[in-house]
């Protein structure tokens, strides 16, 4: 079971994922690429943040949406000279057919100026192409995969990556626009210093073809490559405009979930918004609705003096009426997640109400009292703590750390990945967090963005709680199958068992996707990625250091018998090069200084727990035996 984590105002951000262009390959074996896709738009609407893994089936899911999937590549398709991309669309851009004199159809002006999108004929480059080129663009036309790979990996002279073709579009513009997902990855990961970013004569970037065209599968691709997401070509237009305008809901959804900047005006002065349809509209109101935080005062040091006065002043006794609600944080299947107020001493919590009827009908008592007990035995400054809990006739009431960062998920979301100095601030906290639970053998099991949450300092706080697993002693003796597929063990999904090396597995993926902006081994595909994660091809991005190289690997070992930590836990781990000078202790002492964070504002007006809840204090009521908690 699992809660979703509160969402901060994305609106503004203008930062993007630097390109990772040079991957080293790590293992022998190969791995299948991702099919061409079109994904269903309802299955995307709660999908704008972190993890969807709510429900039966959705617990195996994290920041992959359930689509389904149906082929739209064209397959053996011939050249059309009079519409270069081999499209009966009415959206036609030109590039030169290698030495033809034939050129395409020129767009008439009214209709680039009534869809606002650059689309002009341009002269054909100064150079012919060679012969290495004119071969690559043909397999290309013709969506020929193999012959795409021999071109590109032949011993002989190679084509130019980025060489430009009518209109200036380069062979990555064509893939795009064609929507030929296999020969988009293949030119990546094939072709060396191939620009993402390269720009047409209308200033259009191979994202801004996907997005004109609708090619959701290609705009994943290229977004997850490192493309700029808020581009603006000749007419000022950003992919999201020309999603906009196109119509392709379930593109826009995607392409929100990335954190564009929503506020950049073409040069119509229109925002993508305003050239939404009402449907596409509905969903940029759900955005803002999810990412925006309500105004008021914000957080400052007068939060540690009542931390102090409420630790002073602890009860003997809760009760609901303490307690005002200020804001909702998070809502999940289960429950919901509120920043509330104590009225005796001011200090501000986070508190998680669970609904008794969901859980008992669904068997999911043991994961709410998992929770509960593991939080109520533990005291460490790298775990959210539990300081009180009670229930209703109807709810279940965890009142934990209220941690005013935010969970790395969102930070992820906006800022796409960590440098790798920053990433190891989190990593030292989190490992002296597992190296706790692995002393009272227990095994987190649900390491990922969303359950790492910052403190007001700035520093790793582990939270969510209710897939660790208790009493854990032999290596492979806990045989449930939980978390989400990206952040899933190759141990736990051949369903054999699995101990606290599962921990360190997943501190593995939790550092890849901090300093390479996804996880390892990913596709929208979930067999695929399943797949993957047992026989793929773990790729590493050049640019990391050696040691970080050394590092990801070591934890990301497929056998839990020969990964970093399966001898001596914590220690061989906090052993590793990659950690070579850190004072352990003055990390446990909080003396490491983690990225700042900007503080949200809140509400200060708050609403009575009793009058939010009504009379469910009252009365009979299916009681959880052993959840009254005060922490001492």
């Amino acid at each position: 079971m699992e809660e979703s984590k509160s969402a901060s105002n994305l609106a503004s951000n203008k930062t993007t994922i630097s390109s990772i262009s040079k991957y080293l390959d790590e293992e022998a074996t190969n791995t299948s690429k991702i099919d061409s896709l079109t994904v269903d738009y309802e299955a995307l609407n709660d999908s704008f943040f972190g993890s969807i893994s709510e429900g039966d089936e959705q617990i195996l899911i994290q920041k992959i949406p359930t689509m389904k999937c149906t082929q739209i590549g064209i397959r053996g398709q011939n050249i059309n000279p009079e519409n270069s991309f081999g499209s009966s669309s009415t959206k036609s851009l030109p590039y030169e057919h290698t030495s033809s004199s034939l050129s395409p159809k020129k767009p008439s002006y009214d209709k680039l100026k009534k869809n606002s999108v650059g689309q002009l004929q341009h002269p054909k480059p100064s150079k012919s192409p060679s012969k290495e080129n004119t071969a690559l663009f043909y397999a290309i036309e013709k969506n020929d995969l193999s012959s795409v790979i021999n071109i590109i990996t032949s011993a002989g002279p190679k084509p130019e990556a980025n060489y430009k073709w009518e209109g200036h579009n380069t062979f990555l513009h064509i893939a795009a626009e064609k929507g030929l997902l296999k020969i988009s990855e293949a030119l990546l990961d094939y072709l060396d210093d191939i620009h993402l970013n390269a720009r047409n004569n209308d200033m259009m970037q191979p994202l801004h073809l996907a997005s004109w065209r609708g090619h959701i599968n290609i705009a994943q691709l290229l977004v997850r490559s490192g493309a700029d997401m808020n581009p603006i070509d000749i007419n000022g237009n950003t992919p999201l405009h020309l999603a906009c305008l196109g119509k392709f809901p379930s593109l826009v959804s995607w392409l929100l979930s990335r954190g564009p900047n929503i506020n950049i005006q073409n040069k119509q002065e229109k925002k993508a918004e305003e050239l939404a349809s009402d449907e596409i509209k509905a969903i940029f109101r759900r955005y803002i609705r999810k990412t925006t935080i309500a105004n008021g005062p914000s957080l400052s040091e007068s939060q540690k003096l009542l931390a102090l006065r409420a630790k002073a002043t602890k009860p003997t006794q809760v009760s609901p009426k303490q307690f005002s609600v200020l804001q909702p944080l998070g809502k999940g299947s289960f429950g919901e997640v509120y920043l509330v107020r104590n009225k005796c001493t001011g200090m501000l919590y986070a508190m998680k109400v669970l609904d008794k009827e969901k859980i008992i009908s669904k068997n999911l008592t043991i994961y709410a009292q998992t929770e509960r007990n593991v939080l109520s035995q533990i005291n460490h400054p790298f775990m959210v703590s539990l300081h009180f809990a009670f229930q209703s006739n109807e709810k279940l009431f965890l009142i934990l750390d209220y941690c005013p960062g935010g969970d790395l998920a969102r930070h992820l979301s906006i800022e796409k990945k960590f440098p790798e100095c920053r990433a190891k601030v989190y990593l030292c906290e989190i490992i002296l967090a597992l190296e706790e639970l692995h002393k009272r053998d227990i095994i987190f099991r649900d390491l990922k963005p969303d359950n790492i949450v910052l403190d007001i300092d700035g520093h790793a706080i582990l939270t969510d709680f209710g897939l660790s697993k208790e009493g854990v002693r032999n290596s492979f003796q806990a045989k449930s199958f939980c978390g989400s597929v990206a952040y899933l063990a190759p141990e736990v999904l051949k369903r054999k068992g699995h101990g606290k090396c599962v921990d360190w597995y997943l501190l593995g993926v939790l550092f890849y996707e901090m300093v390479v902006g996804i996880p390892p081994y990913f596709t929208i595909n979930k067999n695929e990625l399943i797949n993957n994660i047992q026989k793929g091809k773990l790729k590493i991005p050049a640019s990391l250091s050696l040691d970080a190289k050394e590092l990801i690997k070591d934890l990301l070992q497929r056998d839990p018998a020969k990964r970093l930590g399966a001898l001596r836990d914590a220690e061989e781990v906090k052993q590793h090069r990659f950690f070579k000078g850190i004072d352990w202790e003055a990390v446990e002492r909080k003396e490491l200084k983690p990225h700042k964070i900007h503080m949200p504002k809140i509400s200060d007006k708050g609403v009575d727990l009793e009058e939010m809840y009504g009379n469910c204090f009252s009365g009979e009521s299916t009681k959880v035996f052993g959840w009254s908690f005060i922490s001492n």
